[in-house]
């Protein structure tokens, strides 16, 4: 129902989501949206989801993060919700390490979304840029581009 909601308002309210580009920071791909965390996330599952894919496990790294930092000097709070979602889709799986067995390493597949601790605003939705010398991993990054720009609206 959120979905078709969130179609709607993409519909009659143009501009709703940021439309703007994703930026290459560091190892990530990083997109903004502006719906609030529960939302951006709500559309990030829909997203796998509505391929056919099933989240294999959600890291909650934020709890992990407050719930470690006592553990290590100086620690800030640098989110105020964040959580990876992993998933994998097999077909592209089984060609990523059927050329290279150690390409193991690059599954299951993670997509982060999170907001900033100082801008509860801006929902983040961040996947790591592929290895530039992998063309296995080619497919599995237009996937992930392709979830999150449904997810975000763009």
């Amino acid at each position: 129902m959120r979905f078709i909601f969130s179609t709607l308002a993409l519909l009659i309210l143009p501009g709703l989501c940021t439309g703007a580009p994703p930026e290459k920071i560091g190892s990530a791909w990083v997109y903004r949206s502006d719906s609030n965390f529960e939302f951006a996330r709500e559309d990030l599952a829909g997203a796998i989801e509505g391929r056919g894919l099933v989240i294999s496990y959600v890291s909650h790294a934020q709890d992990m993060l407050s719930r470690t930092a006592g553990a290590v000097e100086g620690s800030a709070t640098v989110y105020g919700d964040a959580e990876i979602l992993l998933f994998c889709k097999a077909d592209l799986s089984h060609r990523l390490v059927g050329e290279n067995p150690h390409n193991i390493v690059l599954c299951p597949y993670a997509i982060a979304v999170y907001t900033l601790a100082g801008d509860p605003e801006t929902t983040y939705l961040s996947f790591q840029a592929p290895p530039s010398d992998n063309d296995a991993y080619q497919p599995i990054e237009e996937l992930l581009k392709a979830i999150v720009e449904e997810a975000t609206g763009g």
